[in-house]
């Protein structure tokens, strides 16, 4: 590239003050070289960088190359504060208290007496069982490519490097293929390697960043895995309104929070009609999706009527590199 660069300076030097045809053509030919070479590095420089595009920008200025190394700074920690307030600068002290901090984060709370669980499974609903065969079936090209044409272009990628637009653009070749590893894979009961591996990032949440806490840890999947993911959330979405209470309306198909806001307004009315004296209470848990016990939820899901065999496909090769026992995706069901 930076041949290429010297060569247009030069023969920008020469074709200006002469107007020779001979250094414009080869003025032209050295620029278009350059251009391509330089979008090729700029989209390069975009999946390293994570960042989400490269609409209305100088693509191919300095600045944009150098996003790589600032978004990299942007996440990099000098220190740490400690348990005790001691301040944490060498990199394996700073990793050990990192690590540390999340497996007491998602460590489990519960004990072997887990009898607290039997009262909150009498009477609940039950899935129907035609809706847990469908949920069982195996996954079709269609369920795939709609779930690969809802998802959002300009995502960072995971390891591979592979951006949904890869997928978009070479889903007539690759599409069957696809839908053949993925089929063999939940048959087989092991996914893909690059399903099981994940770039883990920590952003900078408000507060003290000398505070591990306050590092929110993100990992950026590949595409097959959020394709297979957003597959079985789709269909998870379809009977969620079979087992969820009417009350509950957030991430139920065809029911609005708004509801629930009429619903306190008329407990207010009726309250006040009748002369009871009531109150509300907002309960707001720390880090709540995190204290997500594994264990609850899969009797939880057994006592709806979930099938053993959907249950082996939401927790496959989830304990191969280490073993969380307790977190949820924020957001109910995984995109």
């Amino acid at each position: 590239m930076k041949a290429l660069e010297i060569d247009v300076e030069e023969l920008q030097e020469l074709a200006e003050p002469t107007g020779d045809r001979g250094h414009i053509g080869a003025l032209k030919a050295k620029r278009s070289a350059l251009a391509d070479l330089l979008g090729i590095s700029a989209q390069g420089a975009l999946v390293r960088s994570r960042f989400r595009n490269i609409s209305e920008m100088d693509a191919s200025s300095r600045f944009f190359f150098g996003l790589e190394r600032k978004n990299g700074q942007k996440r990099l920690i000098h220190s740490m504060r400690s348990d005790t307030g001691q301040i944490l600068s060498e990199s394996t002290d700073i990793r050990r208290h990192a690590v540390g901090f999340y497996s007491s984060l998602f460590q489990s709370e519960l004990g072997e007496e887990q009898e607290v669980f039997h009262g909150f499974y009498e009477g609940l609903p039950k899935v129907e069982q035609e809706s847990s065969a469908e949920l069982e079936a195996d996954v079709s090209l269609d369920e795939l490519h709609t779930a690969l044409q809802s998802m959002e272009n300009g995502k960072a990628p995971g390891i591979d490097g592979l951006p949904v637009e890869f997928y978009k653009t070479m889903w007539s070749v690759m599409g069957e293929d696809l839908l053949m590893v993925l089929r063999d894979s939940l048959t087989g009961g092991q996914l893909p390697l690059s399903c099981r591996r994940a770039v883990l990032t920590l952003l900078p949440k408000k507060g003290d960043l000398m505070e591990i806490k306050n590092w929110r840890p993100v990992s950026l999947l590949c595409t097959e895995y959020k394709l297979l993911s957003k597959v079985l959330a789709t269909r998870l979405r379809e009977v969620m309104g079979q087992v969820i209470h009417r009350d509950q309306t957030y991430c139920v198909p065809d029911r609005l929070v708004s509801d629930n806001v009429f619903l306190i307004q008329d407990f207010l009315d009726i309250s006040s009609a009748l002369g009871l004296e009531t109150g509300l209470i907002s309960i707001d848990q720390e880090k709540a999706f995190d204290r997500v016990e594994y264990q609850y939820l899969w009797k939880t899901l057994e006592a709806f009527g979930f099938s053993p065999g959907l249950l082996e496909r939401l927790f496959q090769s989830g304990e191969e590199v280490f073993s969380k026992e307790r977190e949820s995706k924020d957001g109910c069901v995984s995109q």
